[in-house]
C-alpha cells in the first residue's frame, strides 16, 4: 500500500491538512500554513520528548484547526447565499422576459 506524502517527505493527513479545501481565500491559506508550521514543531517535541511543549503545541493546533473551519464555514454561507441570489435573479428574468413575449405577442 502506497502512502501519500506531500513534497517535504510527510503525509498530509497527519500534518492535519485538508486536502480537499478548494478555498481561494487567503486568510484560511494562511492559516493551513501555520497549521502545519505547527505540526512540524510538535513532532519534533514529541522525538525530543518534551510533553510540555508537544501540549502547548497541541493546544494551539486545535485552536488554529477551529479558527480555519470556522473561516471555511463563513465563506460557505457567503457562497451558498451568493449561489441562491444569482438563481433568484435568473428566475426573476426568465419571468420577465416570458411576460414580455406575452405582451408582445399577446
Amino acid at each position: 500500500m502506497s502512502m501519500n506524502v506531500n513534497a517535504t517527505g510527510q503525509n498530509p493527513l497527519a500534518t492535519g491538512a485538508d486536502l480537499s479545501n478548494g478555498s481561494t481565500n487567503p486568510r484560511i491559506k494562511a492559516l493551513e500554513q501555520k497549521l502545519q508550521q505547527l505540526n512540524n514543531e510538535k513532532k519534533k517535541a514529541v522525538q525530543e520528548h518534551d510533553e510540555e511543549k508537544a501540549q502547548k503545541l497541541e493546544k494551539e493546533i486545535q485552536e488554529l484547526r477551529k479558527q480555519i473551519e470556522q473561516l471555511k464555514q463563513k465563506e460557505k454561507q457567503k457562497k451558498q447565499r451568493l449561489e441562491k441570489s444569482q438563481s433568484e435573479n435568473s428566475s426573476r428574468l426568465a419571468a420577465a422576459g416570458r411576460d414580455a413575449l406575452h405582451e408582445w405577442y399577446g
